[in-house]
């Protein structure tokens, strides 16, 4: 009697249950194919570079390829990303380099200075205040990449290390 008893409240439990965890992936994949749609075009942000200068969407250049690169100084995977671009910025320069940490400013700029690249006219550093653009963006790991076409449409985004070449292997903009 006990077990028809708990086979019957089994019964009507599990389908709320199951009723209950389908519409809760089904809510998570909606937001993040929300936040992968906003990666479609450039996204609006306002954040400071490493002289202290405003940086939006604005400051992009309408005529170059974008790449967002969202890093952190610590990062092992980022300082490998940071030592290829260091000794193969002179093929990059037809690309706009924007590297975004939410880390205190001075470790950025010191990252930048450490990689000889804080005062390469095609490379911008960035702090994201309280890493509001990667929450915005819905990045889950650094680095992350957002390449983007000179219409400001998404090429590609990469989540983890990834070789430079591999990263532009669909495009050439190194001319």
């Amino acid at each position: 009697m006990k077990n028809r008893k708990l086979l019957k409240t089994a019964a009507i439990i599990l389908p709320f249950l199951l009723i209950g965890v389908i519409v809760y992936l089904f809510v998570n994949f909606q937001k993040k194919k929300e936040k992968i749609d906003a990666l479609k075009n450039v996204p609006t942000f306002h954040l400071q570079t490493i002289d202290g200068n405003s940086f939006t969407q604005y400051n992009l250049a309408n005529d170059q390829v974008k790449i967002i690169v969202y890093f952190s100084p610590s990062c092992h995977f980022c300082q490998a990303e940071a030592e290829e671009l260091s000794k193969n910025n002179h093929d990059y320069q037809n690309i706009q380099w924007i590297w975004i940490a939410s880390e205190p400013l001075e470790d950025i700029k010191q990252f930048a200075q450490k990689y000889n690249m804080d005062k390469e006219p095609n490379i911008h550093w960035c702090h994201d205040e309280m890493a509001r653009l990667y929450q915005k963006l819905g990045m889950n790991s650094v680095p992350y990449f957002l390449v983007y076409d000179k219409n400001n449409r998404l090429i590609k985004r990469n989540s983890g290390a990834i070789k430079l070449d591999k990263l532009l292997e669909n495009f050439d903009e190194r001319k």
